[in-house]
C-alpha cells in the first residue's frame, strides 16, 4: 500500500502489547514511545503506528519524537470519508 521507492522500517515495540493486555497503559505507551525513538534515529520520516491498539499511544509517540505520526483509527476514516464525498 505505500508508494514505490519508500522504504518500510518495522520497529517491533517488545512488551508493549503485554502491558496493555495487563491494565498497564502507561508503560505500552512508554515502550511504544521508545520503538518510535529507534525508528527515528534509523532515519524514519514518518511513525505509522500499523495496529489499532497502538493508536492510544500517538500523544506518547507526538511528544518522544519531532515527526508526523499516522495511526490506523485515523487514517481508516480519512479514507472512508474520502470515499463518502
Amino acid at each position: 500500500e505505500f508508494p514505490a521507492g519508500v522504504a518500510v522500517i518495522a520497529v517491533l515495540a517488545e512488551g508493549a502489547l503485554a502491558a496493555l493486555n495487563g491494565g498497564d497503559e502507561l508503560t505500552h505507551d512508554r515502550l511504544v514511545a521508545e520503538a518510535a525513538r529507534t525508528a527515528h534515529a534509523q532515519g524514519c520520516d514518518v511513525i505509522a503506528l500499523a495496529q489499532f491498539s497502538l493508536a492510544r499511544a500517538a500523544p506518547a509517540v507526538e511528544r518522544a519524537v519531532p515527526l508526523p505520526v499516522l495511526t490506523t483509527p485515523a487514517s481508516a476514516v480519512r479514507r472512508l470519508r474520502s470515499r463518502m464525498e
